[in-house]
């Protein structure tokens, strides 16, 4: 109905506000009510591989607060687990599916995790009992020392071999007099506000690119902040090329549009990844608008190539628009949308590792593209059997082919992705198809160029 729907956008808008569809969260606030949901999956954090000449402060650290809204028996709390990747099976299932007991759903966690009156002899510091008394540290926190000055509660997560991702888990469960793990459902709201950081707060250790992302999303920063670069000189000199028209070409309009669309959509999101990097939260209006913008360039990216393959703006003048080619691609445009929007929407899991190559409507996001590469070779071609001047129909070949690969390239780079580890697998694919959208871009603008070899190929507005 109409309320779950709007119930799941909002849901949406919070994740992408919380960094849940590209970036993990770092700072994470609200209410979890144990007696309404035995199971609350906070978040997925990616931590980093500790540096072993300064272990205690490149660890991986889970710091925070957690206090009851109302009188709580802190004699019946609740538990805040952190599970590695390796142990994270037994809960991907659905809330209604967490009926089993809770010594069957922390059997695994228990053979390793400290708990120092049942579990004196584990090795990990995975689990703190919940709530916590105001303006007291957690039960469980026997060190004052270890915890971050200010919270209530530290956990440090080594990682000596590999980085890994962590989940963060709030579970309705306690160990009763005899160690036995049994359900815990107080119905008294806990309000949460916790912290997932790569390195120690306030230590020389930390880098601002790095302390509040997520391993596999570490760098991003760097990554948008070029890109904007790029984008900023690339719109200065499409700028500088209409400036010397005396008449502006069509496409030369169109192309204009989609480089400042993609200026201002990654500027958008580099100043979100800024404040990201800041508080580890982020702007998610920022982050919305800049993917609304990204994905909007793309298509309208593709539109130009396939009116360029149709002849517009090469065999005649661009003053009109094909009537069915953009009834055609507004169509095709319409359901990439959708398909992208119902993806971040109704299939992101936390718990899941869903990309655009991990999910059914990824997956027809890329059909569409391939249709788009089909439907540009045979209007390219139809073109080029029909050009009578010989070097025109090879200048038609080589732009064919050239922009054909960019077509393809993201199911190619989808089976590049495949085959690397989700901790890589993020900085991969935005880093693969922000160039190829780049490099395209810039053949397009050297093509366009007044005073290019190529301008005798396009229709001549002089």
């Amino acid at each position: 109905n109409v309320i779950a729907m709007m119930s799941r956008w909002i849901r949406f808008l919070l994740l992408f506000h919380l960094g849940g569809y590209s970036l993990d969260a770092a700072h994470i606030q609200g209410t979890w009510n144990p007696s309404e949901q035995k199971v609350l999956v906070l978040t997925k954090f990616g931590y980093q591989l500790t540096d072993l000449k300064n272990e205690k402060d490149s660890r991986g650290f889970l710091y925070g607060h957690f206090l009851p809204q109302a009188t709580f028996n802190y004699s019946n709390p609740v538990l805040l687990a952190i599970v590695s990747s390796e142990n994270i099976n037994i809960f991907r299932k659905t809330s209604g599916d967490y009926e089993m007991s809770c010594g069957s759903m922390l059997r695994n966690l228990t053979t390793k995790g400290f708990e120092p009156r049942c579990y004196p002899n584990g090795t990990s510091d995975v689990f703190r009992w919940i709530p916590c008394p105001d303006g007291h540290l957690c039960k469980g926190e026997d060190n004052a020392a270890n915890v971050i000055p200010g919270f209530q509660m530290t956990m440090q997560i080594e990682e000596k071999i590999n980085p890994e991702h962590w989940f963060v888990l709030l579970i309705a469960c306690n160990l009763d007099a005899n160690c036995e793990w049994k359900d815990s459902s107080p119905n008294i709201p806990i309000n949460y506000d916790i912290w997932l950081t790569n390195g120690r707060p306030n230590s020389a250790a930390v880098s601002f690119f790095t302390f509040n992302f997520s391993f596999d999303e570490q760098n991003t920063v760097q990554l948008f902040l070029l890109t904007v670069v790029a984008y900023a000189i690339l719109s200065i000199i499409q700028s500088g090329a209409n400036f010397k028209n005396r008449q502006i070409p069509p496409r030369s309009i169109l192309l204009s549009r989609i480089v400042n669309m993609k200026l201002i959509g990654f500027s958008l999101q580099c100043f979100n990844v800024l404040l990201f990097a800041y508080d580890g939260q982020g702007f998610f209006i920022a982050r919305i608008a800049g993917e609304v913008l990204r994905n909007t360039s793309v298509q309208v990216h593709c539109l130009l190539l396939i009116l360029l393959a149709k002849g517009w703006d090469i065999s005649y003048p661009g003053t009109e628009y094909p009537r069915k080619c953009i009834i055609l691609w507004g169509i095709l445009a319409g359901l990439d949308t959708m398909l992208f929007f119902y993806n971040c929407t109704f299939v992101y899991d936390v718990l899941h590792d869903v990309d655009i190559y991990s999910a059914w409507p990824g997956h027809g996001m890329i059909l569409i593209r391939i249709i788009y590469a089909i439907w540009f070779l045979i209007e390219i071609r139809k073109l080029i059997d029909s050009e009578q001047n010989r070097h025109k129909a090879e200048f038609l070949a080589h732009f064919g082919a050239g922009f054909l690969v960019w077509f393809v390239s993201l199911p190619m780079i989808g089976i590049v992705a495949s085959f690397v580890s989700q901790l890589w697998r993020f900085s991969l694919i935005l880093a693969l198809t922000t160039f190829s959208n780049f490099v395209a871009l810039s053949c397009l603008v050297h093509q366009f160029w007044p005073k290019s070899s190529y301008r005798k190929f396009f229709a001549d507005y002089t």
